[in-house]
C-alpha cells in the first residue's frame, strides 16, 4: 500500500506566512486601494500611476476632504490646519466668533488659485444673510478680521481645476473651530 504524506508546516513557518500577508495586505491598501477609491494617497504612488483619477468625484467630499491640525509649526500661529479641495468642487471651513473678537489668518494652496469668499453669518439669523469680508481669486490670501458680529466665520473655496488642491490655513484669536462645514 502506498501511504499518502501531509506535508505539515512549522508554526513558525505559519506566523511569517501570516505577517508577511498583514504587510502586503495593508501596502496593497495603502498604495493603490486608497488612491483609487477614495483619492487620499500618502504614498504618491497612486498619482504616478494615475489611480487617484480614478477616485469618484461624488464621494470625495465625504472621504477624501481632509482637515486635520497638524500643530503649532510657528510659535505666533494658534491652529494649523491642511485643507483638501477635491477638483472640480468646493467646500467651507468655519469658526464660531463672538462680536468684535479678532482673528488673523494667513492661508496657501499648494498649487492652483482658488475663487474664495471669506464672509460671516449672524448667529441665529434665518434669513440667509451673510457679509463678505474678502471675495477674489487667489493662491493666498492674510489678514485679521475684527468680527461685526456674533456668529459663524470663514471661508469658502472652489476648486475648478483637475486636480485635488492642498491648502494650508493659520488662524489665531479668540474663536472656536467648527471646522469643515
Amino acid at each position: 500500500m502506498n501511504e499518502v504524506i501531509v506535508p505539515v508546516q512549522s508554526l513558525k513557518t505559519l506566523i511569517i506566512s501570516m505577517v508577511c500577508a498583514i504587510l502586503l495586505a495593508f501596502f496593497i491598501l495603502i498604495a493603490f486601494v486608497a488612491p483609487a477609491e477614495y483619492g487620499i494617497d500618502p504614498t504618491g504612488l497612486g498619482t504616478e500611476l494615475g489611480l487617484t483619477e480614478l477616485a469618484p468625484s461624488t464621494q470625495v467630499n465625504t472621504k477624501a476632504v481632509l482637515a486635520c491640525p497638524v500643530g503649532n509649526q510657528q510659535s505666533d500661529w494658534q491652529d494649523i490646519v491642511i485643507i483638501t479641495v477635491p477638483e472640480k468642487s468646493g467646500l467651507e471651513y468655519k469658526f464660531y466668533i463672538q462680536e468684535d473678537a479678532e482673528i488673523a489668518y494667513e492661508w496657501s494652496s499648494d498649487s492652483s488659485d482658488l475663487y474664495y469668499d471669506f464672509h460671516g453669518e449672524p448667529a441665529g439669523d434665518q434669513t440667509g444673510y451673510f457679509k463678505s469680508y474678502r471675495e477674489s481669486t487667489a493662491s493666498q490670501s492674510n489678514g485679521l478680521l475684527t468680527t461685526p458680529f456674533t456668529g459663524i466665520h470663514g471661508w469658502y473655496w472652489r476648486n475648478d481645476s483637475n486636480h485635488a488642491v492642498q491648502i494650508t490655513l493659520k488662524t489665531r484669536g479668540q474663536y472656536q473651530v467648527k471646522g469643515l462645514i
